[in-house]
Order: C-alpha cells, then sequence, then structure tokens
C-alpha cells in the first residue's frame, strides 16, 4: 500500500481527482482520519482476529466506501479484503445501488505457482486464494497490472480490459556515501563492495553464497553485504550458512534497512546483485528494491527473468545475465567491478532511465485510461466533502 497504492492516489490527487483511501485496520491505535497529499485516508473496523474480525472489516471497507458515493472504487489486490469488497460492489451493481466503474489492480500472482506456494495455508484456504484471484481477476470492469507477466495471466483468466502499470518511484533521492557507511561491510569494506538488497524469496540461499564465492575467486578483497529481512527470517539461515563456509569475514548481513539509510547504503556500493529464480512468482512480480537500486544509481547484475529486463537496460543500465547461470553472474560482476569507467556510465544511465520513465507521473495516463477518469474529470479541484460537491472524477 505504501508503495503503490498511496502513490497512485497521491498522483491522482494531483491531477485533479478526489481520492480515498479505505484501508484495515491493522494494529491497536490506527483508525483517525488522516489527509496526505490532498488523499484522504480512512480506517476501517478494529484489528479482531478471526472470521468475525475478517468480515466486520469487509463490511466496515464496503460502508466506508459506498457512502461515499465513488464514481470509481479500485481495489488493490484481487484477494482477501479487497477481493471481497469488489465482490459486494459488484452486487450492489445488480440491485442497482451502484453505477460507477470497478476496477482492479494487482502487483503478484497469489494462487497456485504464486505466493500460495511460499505461505503456510491449508490447501482448502489456497483453493480459495486462487479461486477468488481469478474471480476478481476476471469480473472487473478495469485491471491495472504491474508485470507484462500479470497482463497476460489476467487475460488468459478473461479480463475484460487490462492496462500495464508497472511500480514507480515519486521521487528518485539523491545518494551519498556517508561517512563511515562502508564500515557496515565487512572488514570495513576496503575492497571491492557488493551490495544484495532483498526480502529473500526470489532465490535459493545456497545459490546467492555460489555467486559470491564465484566472484571472490577472481577478485578475493571483495566484501558482501545483505541488506532486508525475510518473510521467515531467512537472515538467520543465512547466517549459519555464510559461517559453514567458512566467509564471515567476506559477508556481512545488515538486516532491516530504515528508508533514512538507504542513500548512504547505495552510495557506498560498488554494484549490487538481484538473483531471480526462474518461476511465476518471479515472473509476474514488479520488484520495488531492484527500482530503487537503479534510480539510486547502483549498477546491478540481475537474472533475466520478468521485470527484471523491464528495469534493467542490458549493457547501459545494468547486465543481465541467463536466470540461475552462477558463472554468467560471477563473470558479469567481476567485469564490472573491474571497470570503474563503465560503472559510472551505467550509474548515470540508471538514474536518468528511472527519472525518464519510471515515475509514477509517467504512466498516470495509463491508469486514467483505464479507470475511465477523462475530460472534465481532470480539471477538479479541491478537498471535496463527503455526500455533496462535485461528482465526476471521484474515486
Amino acid at each position: 500500500m505504501a508503495f503503490r497504492a498511496l502513490p497512485l492516489a497521491e498522483a491522482l490527487a494531483g491531477r485533479g481527482h478526489l481520492v480515498r483511501m479505505v484501508l484495515p485496520v491493522r494494529r491497536a491505535g490506527d483508525g483517525a482520519p488522516v489527509k496526505c497529499a490532498g488523499v484522504d485516508i480512512r480506517y476501517a473496523g478494529r484489528p479482531v482476529a478471526g472470521l468475525l474480525g475478517y468480515l466486520w472489516q469487509v463490511a466496515v471497507l464496503a460502508w466506508l466506501s459506498i457512502r461515499w458515493r465513488p464514481d470509481v472504487v479500485y481495489c488493490f489486490k484481487p484477494i482477501a479484503h479487497s477481493g471481497t469488497v469488489l465482490a459486494i460492489f459488484q452486487l450492489l451493481r445488480r440491485l442497482g445501488l451502484f453505477h460507477g466503474v470497478i476496477a482492479l489492480d494487482t502487483d503478484d500472482w497469489e494462487g497456485d505457482g504464486g505466493w500460495n506456494e511460499r505461505q503456510p495455508f491449508p490447501d482448502w484456504l489456497k483453493r480459495a486464494v486462487s479461486w477468488q484471484e481469478r474471480r476478481s481477476l476476471r469480473s472487473a470492469d478495469a485491471v491495472t497490472a504491474a508485470s507484462l507477466e500479470l497482463v497476460k495471466l489476467a487475460s488468459t483468466c478473461g479480463a475484460r480490459k487490462v492496462a500495464y502499470v508497472p511500480n514507480c518511484l515519486n521521487e528518485i533521492l539523491p545518494v551519498t556515501a556517508e561517512a563511515g557507511e562502508p564500515s557496515r561491510w565487512p572488514g570495513g569494506g576496503t575492497g571491492p563492495r557488493v551490495l544484495v538488497y532483498t526480502r529473500f524469496v526470489e532465490y535459493r540461499l545456497e545459490r546467492l553464497l555460489e555467486s559470491f564465492e564465484a566472484i571472490l575467486t577472481h577478485l578475493p578483497l571483495t566484501t558482501f553485504l545483505v541488506a532486508g529481512t525475510g518473510l521467515r527470517e531467512e537472515e538467520q539461515e543465512l547466517i549459519h550458512l555464510i559461517e559453514r563456509r567458512g566467509l564471515t569475514s567476506r559477508v556481512g548481513v545488515a538486516g532491516w534497512v530504515l528508508p533514512e539509510e538507504k542513500p548512504g547504503l547505495f552510495g557506498a556500493a560498488d554494484i549490487a546483485l538481484y538473483l531471480l529464480d526462474d518461476n511465476l512468482l518471479n515472473r509476474t512480480k514488479c520488484p520495488m528494491k531492484l527500482l530503487e537500486l537503479t534510480a539510486a544509481g547502483v549498477p546491478v547484475v540481475a537474472d533475466r527473468v520478468g521485470q527484471a529486463a523491464e528495469y534493467i537496460l542490458d549493457g547501459k543500465t545494468g547486465l543481465l545475465v541467463s536466470p540461475g547461470d552462477v558463472g554468467a553472474m560471477g563473470r558479469a560482476a567481476v567485469s564490472l567491478l573491474s571497470d570503474s569507467d563503465s560503472r559510472l556510465r551505467m550509474a548515470e544511465a540508471a538514474r536518468t532511465e528511472a527519472s525518464r520513465r519510471w515515475t509514477w507521473e509517467a504512466w498516470l495516463p495509463e491508469v486514467e485510461g483505464a479507470l475511465g477518469l477523462t475530460g472534465a474529470a481532470l480539471d477538479l479541484a479541491g478537498p471535496g466533502v463527503e455526500g455533496s460537491g462535485p461528482r465526476e472524477g471521484q474515486a
């Protein structure tokens, strides 16, 4: 929600549309309405566990949405709360109680072959997730999809109208190699520095370390820093594997990275690795971390899987290798680490490409076209008042 739904909402509000976000409460203490960059944000329900808590939050989400009389209901994720709200609005439309557009955004494949494979759900729940995802894609008036593979899958599921809208950035942050930042690398980062910025779900940990070893064979003074945390504490397993392979003097694990730490972390890295096993989960996802790296001017060596081939122009803003080829990744990384001029050229080209192409402002016409927000709707301005005010373009 923070990296996709909210930036899109803010961009739409900046174009004059009246926008409200309605979110389920995740923890005690949430719930007070807020205003963020022109977006009215409301919270629904209470953080109650179990089926009753889920149904309560869904009911409040739908109520807060319908009472605002929107022209467009834009559901983010085809499953769970938002997928159920989408179904409720379809029912309301059949009953003549809603006459607007029902749109859906998808940025991952949730069902079989996707996140279902990584979730500890019982089989019946996995089947329910897969059914709800396909039903939502098929029944929405319009779908925005974050990857080209998702566009294909949505069309295969019977989606009526699909628009490609990848993840973007609101702004390109400055990057600074702050004093003392290389100290986060093992040994103070005195040799070439390779960053891995990750959530660990995209690859086998063994392959990551094999890639490190392929680089160390040619550049033994290289140090590596793995930044991020896994969904199941994979970083702890990685620490054990590092110790077992005798790489503790070369590889460090930084854990979670705060937003204010990113500029210094990116600025201190010579290159980054981005591993993607060739599977449906990775072909459909739109990796925000990869975009952050390229926008920060970090030359990236990545597997040629899914959106990596969109975010990286091979040989210009980074290097792409055959997926799973440890030797190819090692050779590409060594070539970049040995050529400072190429790294500088790629860094500048990556930042230029990100600021030109990968911003929400650049892709907003695709979103507006999918949602049917055209003509006079673009001229609307003002905060809007619940139950009154202009009607066109309110979402």
